[in-house]
């Protein structure tokens, strides 16, 4: 089986879990070859060679890679292709193989299939590690080399030459000479006199990457440190960056597993400067992750966790950082077993929260905020600069105004929906309403928000809510006790769809079509089913009505929703539609076209049968909302010369 020569598997419990260190293979026998005068010869450096790869930095400005780890019924070949998809790059470890049997690995039958067909076949590289560190934090080394040290000459040859044959056989654009080399340093020290001192190893990456460097310029080599010593649950100690001469080491990359930290239980527990602190020792230095993690336990948040530590390692750690981020490699794509939660899909395949975010970021580019992504040419609109305010009629209501920072933008709020108790709001965002749907689809934030209400009238920073392990765009949502009722555009199915989704300790799962609910004759457009289950409320153009969209109500009858009826109540030659249903059942709201812009009609029912509609707002006002206590939200778009600018999400207090 192809995997990486450390293995990292995860300790469920409440604190940081540890990581512990597998060493897969074990030595071969191989001798250091010698001269005729019974010294050591020097590596081989006859005949330049040039790097098999050279990829084009993706407009995203950092190149992302993973190893693939097939999941049942799939082939290695399988999974190579499937990750390749969203990553330009691959570890490369060999079996895992000792460093000195690498070279001629790679230059064999394992090297064509996984070098060659599985990885540069796929259209990735390989991030080649040659490795000194065994088992239990002992010198790799042949048999017959027993006892050897870092200071040995004899292995030093061997560990030289076996870099120079690498470089022969895979032709690397990125060669890692050593992985998580100051754990080497946490256990050894640098003391004078001491054969295995981590200055010996110092001394040898340098004299290594200079030999490397004249056979193959090109070829970027590091070593890699670890960011955590993560089986005492704390930061290693970076200050062995700075033994090394940083004029030769061509990029300054890590393995992080910051979960692993005491105190680090969700990824906002991460400093700003968590990363720009190791990149202090050297500045400017291109920066790298060669493995870095989250899992997705739920002490450490989940698959939310998961999902938003990718968000913030390419935005607050790294990008606003200002760090020059190159390499981005997540340790493998799936859960290895049980004990094991790092990877982006399960054991079976099936997506995490953070695998959607990932192929977000390969697609899209940097993970950005919401604010991030309003155009910087955008106005913020208020009630005072406001051609067409929205207009109140009816004395139940104070006037309406925006919900304050941070839900109204000076983006697109759309399409709320508040919680029966007042305390949950959901709303679509799109940061500029200029751009076509299409390309909403890509942007990377266009979607769902949740925000909660705070002290007195303030809200929490709204968070995306994911339902999608692909791309999509969702909207039109409304939340009935643990069920979403959304609707959205994605790969799979053409045009816009019913969907549902499963609240679990506070996120959406089980993301799952709901078309096959009611027949398409029904032609359901947007939704609202009361409170107890039993009927149905939409807005449609199908047959039978009396002019543009009107609403229908549908009964749920063993299970099965029955042939709509129209509420010609409510219904005009105009658009009616967007309806909802208070809690108690007993007011429908929906929006009607009024003087040539969308206004919110309120009808009682009365003795079982709707009244007729009187209006409550009007002017570019849509979509209501209410909750238990009877305030009224709503979207109102701001319109100048016919042109839509942006929306907001207003409130209407009920007196």
């Amino acid at each position: 089986m192809h995997k990486k020569a450390l293995i990292h598997k995860l300790i469920p419990a409440i604190v940081p879990v540890l990581l512990t260190a597998i060493c897969c293979a074990p030595p071969q026998q191989i001798a250091a070859p010698e001269s005729s005068a019974g010294q050591t010869e020097r590596p081989d450096q006859t005949t330049s060679v040039n790097p098999a790869d050279s990829p084009t930095l993706p407009a995203r400005g950092f190149f992302m890679g993973i190893l693939p780890m097939p999941v049942e019924g799939q082939s290695f070949g399988q999974s190579y292709a499937q990750m390749a998809e969203t990553a330009e790059f691959a570890p490369v470890w060999g079996r895992p193989t000792p460093f000195y049997n690498l070279g001629g690995e790679l230059a064999g039958e394992w090297g064509t299939s996984f070098l060659g067909n599985y990885i540069r076949g796929n259209g990735m590289f390989p991030l080649v590690h040659l490795s000194f560190i065994g088992q239990g934090m002992s010198l790799s080394a042949p048999a017959d080399m027993s006892g050897a040290t870092l200071e040995n000459e004899k292995w030093r040859h061997v560990y030289k030459q076996a870099a120079i044959d690498v470089v022969r056989a895979a032709k690397p654009l990125y060669l890692s000479l050593g992985n998580e080399v100051n754990r080497w340093y946490e256990k050894y020290g640098a003391a004078n006199g001491d054969p295995n001192g981590f200055q010996h190893y110092v001394s040898l990456y340098e004299e290594t990457y200079e030999l490397v460097k004249k056979l193959s310029p090109q070829t970027q080599v590091f070593c890699t440190f670890a960011r955590e010593i993560v089986s005492e649950n704390r930061q290693a100690d970076m200050d062995v960056l700075s033994m090394f001469d940083s004029g030769k080491m061509d990029l300054l990359v890590l393995t992080s597993y910051p979960h692993a930290v005491q105190g680090i239980n969700r990824p906002g527990d991460i400093p700003d400067d968590y990363y720009t602190a190791v990149q202090s020792y050297m500045p400017g230095k291109p920066f790298g992750f060669s493995e870095v993690a989250w899992p997705s336990l739920e002490p450490f948040g989940g698959e939310e966790g998961q999902a938003d530590f990718l968000r913030q390692l390419t935005g607050r750690l790294t990008k606003t950082q200002g760090l020059q981020l190159h390499l981005m490699g997540w340790t493998w794509s799936r859960d290895l077993d049980g004990n094991d939660t790092i990877g982006l899909l399960k054991q079976d395949g099936t997506p995490k929260q953070g695998y959607s975010v990932w192929r977000s970021i390969s697609l899209l580019g940097n993970s950005i905020s919401r604010e991030g992504s309003i155009p910087p040419d955008a106005v913020k609109i208020t009630p005072q600069t406001d051609n067409h305010p929205p207009i109140l009629h009816s004395g139940e209501y104070a006037q309406p105004v925006p919900l304050p920072s941070p839900v109204n933008t000076a983006g697109a709020e759309d399409s709320a929906f508040i919680t029966p108790d007042g305390n949950t709001l959901y709303f679509f965002f799109t940061p500029d309403v200029r751009v076509p749907v299409e390309k909403q689809l890509l942007d990377g934030v266009t979607g769902i928000y949740v925000s909660h209400k705070q002290q007195a009238d303030s809200w929490s920073k709204p968070e995306r809510v994911i339902l999608n392990d692909d791309i999509s765009l969702d909207g039109c949502e409304f939340v009935q006790k643990d069920t979403m009722w959304f609707c959205s555009a994605r790969a799979g199915r053409t045009g816009v769809n019913w969907f549902t989704a499963q609240q679990q300790n506070g996120t959406f799962k089980d993301w799952s079509y709901a078309g096959d609910a009611f027949p398409e004759s029904y032609q359901v457009g947007e939704l609202h089913i009361t409170s107890d289950g039993k009927e149905l409320y939409f807005h449609s153009p199908r047959a039978g009505g009396l002019g543009g969209y009107d609403i229908w109500v549908t009964s749920n009858e063993n299970g099965k929703w029955q042939e709509p009826r129209n509420v010609s109540a409510v219904n005009t030659p105009e658009n009616d539609g967007w309806p909802f249903i208070s809690q108690d059942g007993s007011e429908l709201w929906f929006l009607r076209t009024y003087m040539g812009t969308p206004a919110l009609f309120r009808s009682k029912k009365v003795n079982g049968a709707w009244s007729e509609p009187e209006m409550i707002v009007s002017q570019f006002a849509g979509e209501p909302t209410l909750d238990n206590a009877g305030n009224l939200y709503f979207v109102h778009h701001y319109y100048k010369d016919g042109v839509m600018l942006e929306a907001d999400i207003y409130m209407a207090k009920k007196k």
